[in-house]
Order: structure tokens, then C-alpha cells, then sequence
């Protein structure tokens, strides 16, 4: 250890009688019989340091030699009988012990002074056994910093009590710094006096390291757990239970902290190992059979579960986890230990579902933009890509899409062929080109656009993109493609083109031209930099456009060109537009083109601002308004033909102004009130007073509603003339509102219309008359239907007895006879029930029997009658159902009826190996559709608004070809009407067409509506 209990240094060559440590012979004897004393403290002391778990492999070797080394000292000295034979043998065997001992020893006396040390010692501190011998160099071992509790642990007065623990460094001679444990033990005599202080010591740097990296490495794996939510847990027998766990009840289960946090429940309640408690835990969904497997895992020979389900934690919240059990056995194959790991995987599952929903987005999205992709993998063949094998090629099914090409054929297909096949032969060279000196190696990179012929959709433009991939060496790793259906780009360029060219003609054909001038920033006052003249001006105003953007320029264009009667109007608003004090302009006026001629301009223009606000340019448009401004002097010289064409017309019109009261009228006016024009003010009261009396309180009220809420109006009443004739007039007009909203004036008319009331009788009275008659036919038809299907049936009964030979055998050449008497018989009897059902619905005599029924049985009843017909005709008949379909209120026979007729009209029109479905759909917002499509060959547009009206088929043709009297569409269209319901035909030629029955949302019956 190196001090005494007063600081001083160890014992001194004056203290010692003999070199080496050498003590006079009877010091020396008392030490040699203290050496049993002392093996035998160190025993204990050395065994004690082991036990606490403190020793490296390395010291508890040394923990072995000390022990041994005490062992045969206590042998020597012979304390078990007190006796001590053979003096002068003894301490010679129990130095060499001491000397071999690991553990680094050493002996002081109860003055501190230092009796012995070992060879350990000198191992340790890389010092020879003589440099030791000096005082000085155990002071120099121990830093300052420690000396202090190395000198108490050895002091013989110290009431600490024996074996004393310390812990302090040696500085080595190589400079390393090593970490000693020591035990101190007193030897005391037979009478209990302290001989001597034995310090058995051992290295435990290595020890404390391995510690501090352990504790690291623990503080790492908890921290790791913590973030990946993640916890161990463990299941320990209570005895030996063999193969199988029949009670886990019969063992304590250990959870780790992080469970806590994953459960959100406290640790104990974990560690009781309560199935209740523990399924409490677990969605209810999930409890039973997570129980059940853990059970079933317990009894069973797997050493491994893995069980994925939901959790309830404390918070309400629900997690899903992932727990993995397995069991240890011994060599017997006996299980020692359950063990396993919990891990929270909702973020996981989470980041999952997302990166999932991006690839379905983007998987759409390459299917809405019409882009697919190709890779293909080249690594180990750099020196050959013709030899890359054709499997390593990948071809999405996005591409399949665009190309109409299957990935089979694609792998199997050559480059020659493929361009051969499916590329345009204006193209086919320049793509063959390109292909063949990037699969050869010669390119890394292509970009080509062409027309691809498309097994499908015939010609389109295809974009094609690749790129190879190299290592560092320059070895091709993979390459990689796109393409891209750019047809619809390609053609709405084109379309913008046309556009553009439209907007020109346009701006030709209305004499529209526009201007702009940007202002120059770094300009002192009002500088233009650019400004711009086009070209429909220029024709316009026969100025081109050089002397047009010059005089914008050095602003003298106001000065030159306007007509002088109209140049200051213009100079002014260009200017108060240049200067900001107006953001716009609206004017007319005439401009002198440079052949001398004249025509009227309207000018329109605007400040052009930056995103802060600050002008920084002008942008106008002008039109050639010389024709309007012609038509304007046209118009005054109307007013006149318009006086004469008011009289003719007996249409006068009228102008009250509401802040005076005074009314202005035509001569019109006063001629239909039978007074003579300009035969004084004709007032409102002057009107009131000619209205009939039992009219005038209902005009008085239509004129305040008017005047109250100003709104345009029309009112029709009678008057009087002076000479007591009656005429029916109709007054209409608007009110006129000023910028603050408030009626200012009431504009005008006032037509005789006698004559039309006289015509409108007469009119009403043969509408009466048409009316009754069609009534009358509807229950004559009405009528005459049961009357015909009476003897119809009887035909049709009649003829199913003679084809059935009920009667007795029938002659074979009858038998299409009869065949066509009762196809012929139910084909009228169809008619006939047509024209009942329509007159039905006409009379108002059809009523809706209404019930819930399933919609799924009445579409497939509906199907299974027309099955045979479908494939009779060689037509695919097919029922498309999305989700599940709730009940429908409504008349089901009605049901039946619509979509019989809807099908039948599908596969009527339908060619053979054509296609007809019937999709059904239910739409909260939409309600219940029912869609039948067909491939047939479609009906023009112009003919569908035809469709659904009585008797009314897309054209003659259809008639004289397949048959019908155009009864069917008209009755599913009324009796979709009486279900609150609409059906929707859409249909182009060559295109098929499609019939949706659309239901309300109110008929259709939830789960729990029923």
C-alpha cells in the first residue's frame, strides 16, 4: 500500500536489519510465525473479494493462488493443535508462497513500517524486487490525490475494523495507470495484540472497463428499446418442469421497463402473470384467440410463437404489437426459461399503410399521365449486353397499359420486330437506330418521341426515355426506362395552336388590336424601355407596327395620329395613365390614318402592375368602331321609323322619373288610351284614372311592390276609353337604379292587347276540346286493348295446344304455321299490353304498388330471362355488382318492367359478339343506379332527345329492322318518373350506349331503414 497511519514513508534501511527486506532473526521469527496468522487472514480477506463478485477470470486466479498460499501456511504453522514443529522450514515454504501468490501482497507491522511484498507487486509496477526496496518509489506509485485513504487503511490505530476495503491507482513505470482493490486483514498473537497488516490486492482495471462498457452498452440498449418500442420479458420456473408448461402459474414473469410503457400500465401489473389481467389488456376483437394460441404454444413441443394483435392502453388509445415467445430447454430438453420480446408496431404498420398509399397514388398517377416504366438488370455482363438474359428484364404494368404489350412478349420480342410491328414507318428507322446503339452499349442514354401503332387504340405518340447506369470501373449495372403516352399533350398543343390562330382570326374579324409599353426602371421620370404594337393593329390603323412602337416610345403618339377635335381628350388620359392618377382608360375617338382617311377608335387600357403594387407599364386594346358609330347615326334616324312602327303596333312606351313625379310618353300611348297625343301631362293619376275599376286596386299594388323593391314588372289590366270601349293593355318595364342602388326611374311599355286576349280564348277553348278528345282516345284505347286481348289469348292458348299436340298428332308441314301464330299472337299481345300500360299511365289509373325488394334477385331474374336470347344472338350477357346493395322501396314488377325493356333494347341493337352489362351501384349522394351498356352501334345525338316520347324510335330504319312501336322507352321513362326516379341515355355512334335507372336516395333502404 505504501504509507503508514502517520503519512510517513515505509520503513527505512535503518528499520530493516538485513538487505531485501530482511528482518533481524527475531523479528524475522515473529514475522514467519505471523505468515499463519497472515494465510490465513488472507483466506478469508482474498475469499471474500471473490465471493462479492468483484474478481476478473484474472483474479480469481489470483483469489486461488492467495487461498492456496494460506492454505499451506496455516498447515506449517500447525494452529489447529498450537503446536509449531519444524521453526526453521516453515517460514521459508511460507515466503515462497507469498512470493508466487497472483494476488499482489503486503505485510507492514502495527508501526506502518513495511515487513514484505511480493513478486506480484513488482509485475504489476513494472519495477525489479530491489528498486522496490525504496521507500520513496511506493510514494511515487500512488498519486497524491490517494495517498491519504491508502495511509488510514493501513493504520493500526484506526477504529475501522478489520478487513478494511480500499481502492486507489499505482502509476506503473510504463506510465499506464492502473485500478487496485485492496483488503486489509490484522494478525494479531495469542493474547490478541496486532503483529502485523496483510494487504492482499488485485488488478481490476480491466474489470472496471469491462463494467463501464457493460453499463454503456446497457444505457445503449435500453435507449434503442425505448425508441423502437421494443421490450424483453421472461418466464422462470419455480422447480424443474420438463418439456411442456402446464401452469405458467408456476413461475414469475419478468417484464422489462419499456413494456410498461408500451402497455401504459404499471410494471407489477405485468409481472403478476395474470391471465385476466393480462386479457383485459388485449382488443376485444383480438383477446380470445391470442389467449388460445398462448395456451395452445404453452402445452404444446413449439419452441417459437409469434402473435401480432391490438391493445387497449390505459389513455383509451388502441396499439397494435408484435410479441415473440420461445422457450430454452437443457440438454434434456427440458424447459428452463420462457422467453421473448414485445415491440409496439403501430408506426410501423403506419409508415407501412403510407408507403403503401404512395405507391398506390403513384401506381395511379403513371396511370392517369399514362407513363410506364421497363428495368432491366445488366450487372456481369458489361462486355456483352446483347447476352443479357431476357428474364432480367421487367416491364410494369403501367407500360403494358400504354403499349398494349404484354411483358411475355416484350421479353420474347427483338428490337427489329418491335419496330417492325408497332412503330410508325415514318419513325421506324430513326427508332430502330437509337434502340440498337443503346443495346449494344454505344449509348447510355436516349430521348425519342414517335408514332407508335397501338394494338388497341391505334396510332398514338409515345415519349421514350432510358438511361444506363455504370460502377466506378465503367460496367454497366442496369438500365432503366419510361414511356410516356403523350398523345393527348401532343394534341392539345395542337389544339392551342388553332386556338391562337382562332383568337387572331378573331381579333381580324372584330378589328381588335392591342398595345403595351413597359416602363424603364432605371429611367429618370416617365422612360419607356419596350412597348409592342401588333399586327391587327397595325392593320387597323394602317400604322406599322416600327413607327407605332417608336412613337410609344419617345411618347409623342398622342400628338401625331388622333384626330385634332380628339387629341387633348387622349393626351390627357395617356398621361394621367403614365403618372398613376388613373389605372384605366374607356374612349372613343378618331384617329387619321397615314392615307388621309378617318375611323372612330375605341380605346381601352390599364396599368400593369408588379406584385408590390408600383407601375410598370401600360396594356390596351383598340377596336375599329366605325361601323357602330355609322350605326348610331342609323339609329337616330330609326327613332323616327320607330314612332311609325309603335303606332302600327299599338305598342307605346312610357319614362316616370321618381324624384318629380313626371312621366314622359309616345303618342302611342295617349292613342290606346283614346286620347289625343299632347293633350296634357299624362300623370299617373291622369293613368289610374282609365284603368277599370275593378282592376285599379291591383295595379295601385303592383306599382308600390315596384316602387318598394325595384325589380323589372309586368302587369296586364283592363281600361276604359272616354268613349267607354274596354281594352286589356300590358304594361312591362324595368327599374332604373343609380350607383348607390336607389330607384331613379321606371322605363316602360304599354301594348294593346286585345286582340291577343280575343285570339288566347278562342285558343284556350280548342286546347279544352283537344284535351277531351285525347282523353277520350286514351280510354278508348284503354278499352279496345282488353277487348283485343281477350280472343288473343285464346289464339295464343290455341295454337301452344295444337304445337303441343294436346288434341292428337298435327300434320309436320303445320308446324311453323303454328310456330308463327304464336311468336306472331305474343308479339301483339305485347303491343297491346304496351298500349294498355301507356294509357294506364295516361289516365292517371296506374298507381305504384310499393314494397322493399331486393334489387340483387330482381336484377338476376331480369338476366336469367334474357340468358337464352343473349346467347342465341351470340351476345355476352354479363352483371357487374359494386358493394354490397341495400333494399329498394318501390313497385318491383315495375322494376322488372324498366329493365326488361332496357335489356331488351340492348340486345336488340347489339351485334353478335357484342358485349351488354348491367351494372349496379349504390351512391349515398346519387342514390341507387342501375346501368345497362351495350357495344352496339350507338344512336346520333340530335336523335336523343326523341328517345321516350310515345311511339318515337332513333329513326324509321330501326323500325322497318327490328321491330317495335317506340312504347317501351316511353313507359320506363314514366314509370321511373313515378318513383321519383329519372333515367339517363347517353350514346354515340360507334361508341354503344348506356341507360341508368337512377333511384333517389329517399327508396333506398339501409339496414337500418328497412
Amino acid at each position: 500500500m505504501g504509507f503508514d497511519a502517520r503519512g510517513r514513508g515505509l520503513a527505512t534501511e535503518d528499520d530493516l536489519t538485513e538487505p531485501a527486506f530482511a528482518v533481524a532473526p527475531p523479528a524475522r521469527r515473529a514475522v514467519s510465525t505471523s505468515l499463519a496468522l497472515l494465510s490465513t487472514s488472507a483466506i478469508a480477506s482474498i475469499a471474500w473479494l471473490g465471493a462479492s463478485g468483484a474478481l476478473s477470470l484474472p483474479a480469481g486466479l489470483a483469489v486461488g493462488a492467495v487461498a492456496g498460499a494460506g492454505a499451506i501456511a496455516a498447515i506449517l504453522t500447525g494452529r489447529a493443535t498450537g503446536s509449531v514443529p519444524n521453526r526453521v522450514t516453515h517460514p521459508v515454504l511460507a515466503d515462497a508462497v507469498i512470493d508466487r501468490a497472483q494476488a499482489l501482497l503486503v505485510v507492514t507491522d502495527n508501526r506502518g513500517r513495511m515487513l514484505r511484498y511480493n513478486r506480484a507487486c513488482a509485475e504489476l509496477s513494472g519495477y525489479s524486487m530491489q528498486e522496490l526496496a525504496e521507500p520513496a518509489l511506493w510514494r511515487k506509485l500512488v498519486p497524491l490525490e490517494e495517498r491519504r485513504a491508502v495511509a488510514d487503511a493501513v493504520d493500526a490505530s484506526s477504529p475501522t475494523p478489520f478487513p478494511r476495503v480500499n481502492e486507489n491507482h499505482w502509476l506503473t513505470r510504463s506510465g499506464e495507470k492502473r485500478l487496485l482493490r485492496w483488503t486489509c486483514s490484522d494478525i494479531r498473537d495469542a493474547s490478541g495484540r496486532l503483529q502485523a497488516i496483510v494487504a492482499a490486492g488485485i488488478d481490476i482495471t480491466d474489470l472496471r472497463r469491462s463494467e463501464a462498457h457493460s453499463e454503456r452498452s446497457a444505457l445503449a440498449l435500453h435507449r434503442a428499446h425505448r425508441i423502437a418500442r421494443l421490450a424483453h420479458w421472461n418466464w422462470l420456473p419455480d422447480a424443474e418442469i420438463g418439456p411442456r408448461i402446464a401452469n405458467d402459474r408456476a413461475g414469475q414473469y419478468h417484464y422489462a421497463a419499456e413494456a410498461a410503457d408500451i402497455f401504459d400500465v404499471p410494471i407489477e401489473t405485468l409481472n403478476q402473470g395474470d391471465d385476466r389481467t393480462y386479457a383485459a389488456l388485449i382488443h376485444p376483437d383480438d383477446r380470445d384467440i391470442v389467449m388460445a394460441s398462448y395456451r395452445t404454444f404453452l402445452l404444446s413441443d413449439d419452441d417459437q410463437l409469434s402473435q401480432d394483435y391490438r391493445i387497449r392502453r390505459g389513455n383509451g388509445d388502441y396499439r397494435h404489437i408484435r410479441v415473440l415467445s420461445e422457450k430454452l430447454r437443457n440438454g434434456a430438453g427440458d424447459i428452463v426459461e420462457l422467453t421473448g420480446i414485445v415491440q409496439d408496431m403501430t408506426e410501423v404498420r403506419r409508415a407501412a399503410l403510407a408507403v403503401q398509399q404512395v405507391q398506390i397514388i403513384l401506381t395511379a398517377a403513371h396511370r392517369l399521365a399514362g407513363i410506364g416504366y421497363w428495368f432491366w438488370d445488366e450487372a456481369g455482363f458489361s462486355r456483352n449486353l446483347a447476352a443479357v438474359p431476357r428474364d432480367r428484364f421487367h416491364y410494369s404494368a403501367e407500360a403494358q397499359t400504354v403499349s398494349g404489350i404484354s411483358e411475355a412478349t416484350m421479353r420474347a420480342m427483338s428490337v427489329e420486330d418491335f419496330c417492325t410491328n408497332y412503330v410508325h414507318a415514318a419513325d421506324r428507322a430513326r427508332v430502330l437506330e437509337a434502340l440498337l446503339r443503346f443495346r449494344a452499349g454505344l449509348s447510355d442514354n436516349y430521348t425519342i418521341e414517335y408514332a407508335y401503332l397501338h394494338p388497341e387504340l391505334g396510332e398514338r405518340v409515345l415519349r421514350s426515355v432510358a438511361l444506363r447506369e455504370r460502377d466506378g470501373a465503367g460496367l454497366a449495372l442496369h438500365a432503366t426506362g419510361l414511356i410516356h403516352d403523350i398523345t393527348d399533350i401532343r394534341r392539345g398543343e395542337l389544339a392551342l395552336r388553332d386556338k391562337e390562330h382562332q383568337l387572331e382570326a378573331a381579333h381580324h374579324l372584330a378589328r381588335l388590336g392591342y398595345w403595351s409599353w413597359l416602363k424603364d426602371a432605371k429611367a429618370e421620370g416617365l422612360g419607356i424601355k419596350s412597348a409592342i404594337w401588333s399586327k391587327e393593329a397595325a392593320s387597323i390603323t394602317g400604322i406599322d407596327s416600327e413607327t407605332a412602337e417608336a412613337a410609344m416610345l419617345d411618347g409623342t403618339f398622342e400628338h401625331h395620329f388622333p384626330h385634332p377635335d380628339d387629341r387633348l381628350r387622349l393626351m390627357r388620359a395617356i398621361t394621367e395613365l403614365r403618372e398613376g392618377r388613373r389605372s384605366s382608360y374607356d374612349l372613343d375617338y378618331r384617329l387619321r390614318r397615314p392615307d388621309g382617311s378617318e375611323i372612330w377608335l375605341r380605346s381601352l387600357a390599364e396599368q400593369l402592375k408588379d406584385e408590390r403594387g408600383r407601375v410598370v407599364g401600360a396594356f390596351g386594346v383598340i377596336q375599329d368602331i366605325s361601323q357602330r358609330k355609322n350605326a348610331e347615326a342609323d339609329l337616330r334616324r330609326a327613332h323616327h321609323s320607330l314612332a311609325n312602327a309603335q303606332r302600327i303596333a299599338h305598342v307605346g312606351n312610357w319614362s316616370r322619373v321618381m324624384a318629380t313625379g313626371d312621366v314622359s310618353c309616345s303618342d302611342e300611348v295617349y292613342r290606346i288610351f283614346g286620347l289625343e297625343p299632347g293633350s296634357g301631362a299624362f300623370t299617373v293619376d291622369r293613368m289610374l284614372a282609365c284603368v277599370h275599376p275593378d282592376d285599379r286596386q291591383r295595379v295601385i299594388k303592383d306599382m308600390e311592390h315596384t316602387i318598394e323593391k325595384p325589380a323589372p314588372f309586368q302587369i296586364e289590366h283592363r281600361i276604359v276609353l272616354p268613349n267607354g270601349t274596354i281594352k286589356v293593355v300590358r304594361q312591362q318595364g324595368e327599374a332604373m337604379l343609380d350607383s348607390d342602388a336607389k330607384l331613379v326611374r321606371l322605363e316602360g311599355i304599354i301594348l294593346d292587347i286585345t286582340d291577343v286576349k280575343a285570339r288566347e280564348q278562342a285558343l284556350n277553348q280548342s286546347r279544352i276540346r283537344a284535351e277531351m278528345a285525347d282523353r277520350a282516345k286514351t280510354e278508348f284505347l284503354a278499352n279496345m286493348s282488353h277487348e283485343l286481348r281477350t280472343p288473343l289469348n285464346a289464339v295464343i292458348g290455341f295454337a301452344d295446344v295444337l304445337a303441343q299436340q294436346l288434341l292428337g298428332p298435327v300434320p309436320a308441314v303445320y308446324a311453323e304455321s303454328i310456330d308463327a301464330i304464336r311468336s306472331s299472337g305474343r308479339h301483339l299481345l305485347e303491343i297491346i299490353s304496351d298500349l294498355l300500360e301507356m294509357s294506364r299511365i295516361e289516365s292517371g289509373e296506374r298507381y305504384l304498388q310499393e314494397f322493399p325488394f331486393d334489387i340483387r334477385a330482381a336484377i338476376a331474374e331480369c338476366s336469367r330471362h334474357f340468358t337464352a336470347q343473349a346467347q342465341r344472338d351470340g351476345i355476352a350477357l354479363a352483371v357487374d355488382e359494386t358493394g354490397k346493395l341495400p333494399a329498394l322501396l318501390g313497385e318491383e314488377r315495375a322494376f322488372k318492367q324498366i329493365l326488361g325493356n332496357l335489356l331488351s333494347n340492348a340486345l336488340k341493337f347489339t351485334p353478335r359478339h357484342g358485349r351488354v352489362t348491367i351494372t349496379a351501384t349504390n351512391d349515398p349522394d346519387a342514390g341507387l343506379l342501375i346501368a345497362v351498356s351495350d357495344t352496339g352501334k350507338g344512336i346520333d345525338a340530335k336523335l336523343l332527345p326523341r328517345l321516350g316520347k310515345p311511339f318515337a324510335q332513333g329513326e324509321s330504319s330501326l323500325s322497318r329492322r327490328y321491330g317495335g312501336i317506340g312504347l317501351g322507352l316511353a313507359i320506363s321513362r314514366r314509370l321511373m318518373d313515378m318513383h321519383n326516379g329519372r333515367l339517363e341515355i347517353t350514346s354515340a355512334p360507334g361508341a354503344g350506349t348506356r341507360v341508368i335507372m337512377i333511384f333517389p336516395p329517399e327508396r333506398v333502404l339501409s339496414d337500418n331503414t328497412r
